[in-house]
């Protein structure tokens, strides 16, 4: 028999569809909170992060390119709280429609295949800004399959957990890097599917 996974849904048909989507799982989370007592992200990352876009989508209304591009990170950002909280309830659920739908997402049918793991990105590239201090820049291949790109960095030879950043573009800068010192990046796409696959990990020092 196969097993009923969730649809993280709403994504297709544009931001104000995917921002009801969430603020339905918002709603029963809180209604059915015994059924997720460890949920990470928490009720509460998912509400700043949902308050968060609609402010920038407020801020962004007369088109300023600075703010709109703002809202689109914004956005993305939101989908990346979504995915890792569809992957604590697909857990938490283990193929149980139910427990899934007390979640406010949607769970796939039986026998249904569902969209593909994204794909191993085939490249990272890393430009180090020798001009500025702290600074460089990450860019990876286009997918058009993608919901976002997480992109991650750290301190090689270092036990330190990876500093996420979600963008909704394949290019991203980092700043606030330490100076002379060598760091390691890689970068997944997050797609409809709650399994990722990281690029090959990419070394570099930072001037």
């Amino acid at each position: 028999m196969s097993k009923v996974t969730l649809k993280t849904g709403g994504t297709s048909n544009g931001e104000a569809q995917f921002v009801r989507f969430v603020e339905n799982i918002i709603v029963k989370l809180t209604e059915n909170a015994d059924l997720f007592t460890e949920a990470d992200p928490s009720i509460a990352d998912l509400e700043q992060a949902l308050a968060k876009v609609k402010q920038a989508q407020a801020d962004a209304a007369y088109r300023d390119k600075r703010f709109v591009v703002l809202k689109n990170q914004a956005f993305a950002a939101l989908k990346t709280v979504v995915y890792h909280l569809s992957l604590y309830v697909e857990r938490q659920a283990n193929g149980d429609a139910a427990v899934i739908l007390a979640a406010g997402f949607n769970p796939s049918a039986r026998g249904i295949i569902g969209p593909k793991p994204a794909p191993q990105p085939k490249f990272l590239s890393v430009d180090v800004n020798a001009r500025i201090s702290g600074v460089t820049t990450l860019k990876t291949a286009y997918w058009k399959g993608n919901l976002a790109y997480q992109f991650e960095y750290r301190k090689k030879n270092t036990d330190t957990d990876w500093t996420r950043l979600t963008s909704s573009r394949s290019k991203v800068t980092i700043t606030g890097l330490d100076p002379v010192q060598e760091y390691e990046f890689r970068v997944a796409y997050i797609g409809r599917n709650p399994q990722m696959t990281y690029s090959d990990v990419v070394s570099s020092y930072v001037f």
